[in-house]
Order: structure tokens, then sequence, then C-alpha cells
């Protein structure tokens, strides 16, 4: 994973002991794409042609308001095809090898925390699509397993820092929105003008009582002289935590990094 002209790029490559060509289809035919890719595809093969996608339970869990329509940038068979999903880009390159061939992917987009997520389901896809085409792919981890392995590669689980002495805390969860806010919640209810319950609460925290409680989506409550903001939405494969306090203290860095890893350890399936 990098950062080009203020987006971020992810690489793949997978090596495939299967032709080109067969590979190329499984990459373009709408039949073979069932067996492998995330969503339902359907495209006009040529170059500028229309592109859609849909999901089998008729929602995305990836962004709110996804725009799942795209168009093809690139068509060079049986070689290279890229196209745009939204804002996103794919571009997808098979290149021969004396095994059978190499299917590379770059993936371009802005919404770096979702990384984790990418990778990872990336990584279960080829695993699907090799096994489509008739391969013996390696059994992985569990995808939440696999999820916060590739958090701590890319360093996810890290705050934004600002100048103000604000910190910011985007991560992503493997978790449902209702779940997470239920296991910060004690499974008890949040109400204004209470304190806020322990699990909103990072060690060293003076909290006080409760601004703002809409569950499960936002917890607001004052510390010191700060404010500590919880907000929680629908991301890719979970919720999207976003965590801030203003006028933080020396310690709270560390004492929130260690609540949120606890939170997202909780939510790992070991198979």
């Amino acid at each position: 994973m990098s950062s080009e002209n203020g987006r971020t790029v992810l690489r793949m490559r997978r090596r495939l002991a299967h032709p080109p060509d067969k590979v190329w289809r499984a990459l373009t035919d709408p039949a073979e794409l069932a067996h492998w890719y995330p969503a339902l595809v359907e495209v006009d093969l040529r170059l500028d042609g229309r592109i859609a996608f849909t999901f089998t339970d008729g929602e995305d869990d990836f962004v709110e308001d996804p725009d799942n329509t795209g168009v093809v940038r690139a068509y060079d068979p049986p070689r290279l095809l890229e196209f745009t999903w939204g804002s996103e880009i794919q571009r997808w390159e098979v290149t021969p090898t004396d095994e059978g061939c190499e299917l590379s992917l770059t993936s371009t987009y802005d919404d770096r925390a979702s990384s984790a997520s990418l990778t990872s389901g990336w990584i279960l896809c080829l695993d699907a699509l090799d096994k489509a085409l008739g391969g013996d792919s390696v059994p992985r981890e569990h995808y939440s397993v696999l999820h916060e392995h590739f958090v701590k590669i890319y360093g996810l689980d890290q705050p934004e820092v600002r100048s103000d002495g604000s910190l910011r805390f985007e991560r992503q969860l493997t978790a449902p929105k209702d779940d997470v806010w239920a296991r910060l919640a004690g499974g008890g209810k949040v109400v204004a003008g209470q304190l806020p319950p322990d699990g909103f609460v990072a060690k060293g925290i003076e909290p006080g009582a409760v601004t703002e409680a809409e569950e499960p989506v936002r917890l607001v409550y004052p510390a010191g002289e700060g404010v500590v903001t919880w907000t929680l939405r629908d991301g890719n494969g979970g919720a999207r935590l976003v965590l801030t306090q203003t006028a933080a203290g020396p310690d709270n860095q560390a004492a929130w990094h260690d609540l949120i890893e606890s939170l997202a350890s909780a939510s790992v399936t070991r198979t």
C-alpha cells in the first residue's frame, strides 16, 4: 500500500497455475466473475463501456450511499482491463508465466482506513478465483484475523495528532455497529445527562455527563478542558469508528489506543 497524488494505492499479485486465457475469462465473463468477485457484474466490454455492480442481498456494506457504477478505462484482451467503481480505479493485468500466469491488481481509492479490509477481502477473493478455476488454494485464517493483521502492517491503528493537541482515531472494525455499541455500553442504555458507560471511557479520562447520545451512532461528553466524541457508521465489512478528543492530555493517546484495540480484538473470529 502506498500514497500517490493524495490517493491510496493498493497493489496485489497472485501467481496462478492456470493458462492466461482461462484467467482472462474469469476476469471478464460475468458468469465466471460470480464465482469469486465481491459483486455481481454487468459490463459492456469495450473502451468507455458501462459497468455496474450489484449485491445478492441488495445492499453494499463498503460505504454509505455507494456509487455502484463505473466505466471501462482500458481494455486490451487478454492482458489488461481497467475500470472505475465509483471513485475507485481497478486495474487488472494478466501476464503469462512458465507455470500459468500472474494476475495483478492495482486499486486506487481515497478511503485509506479501509485498506486492511480491502487487502483481506481481495486475498479471499483471489483464493476463491483459484478454487473456481480448479486450483487448490491454501485455507486462510478467518477474514477478521487477516484484517487485524493488515491493520497493524499498515499502521491503521495509529491516531492523527493535530496541531491543536486534539486526537482523532479512525478505525475500521469487523463487527456491526450495533454489536460494537452494545459492547461499549455494556448492554445498557446511554442517557444524556448521565455519566457515559465505562466502555466509552479510556484510562485516565475523567468524564462529564453525556451531552449527546444517539444509539448506535454517536456519543459526546466533556473530559477536562476538552470533549470526547464517538461516532459509528457502516463501513467496509463492519463498523467504522471515529473517536476524537479535543485538548487531549499527554497520556490519552496510548489509553485510547489500548481501548480501541481491545474492542477490535473482541470481534476477531478464529477458525
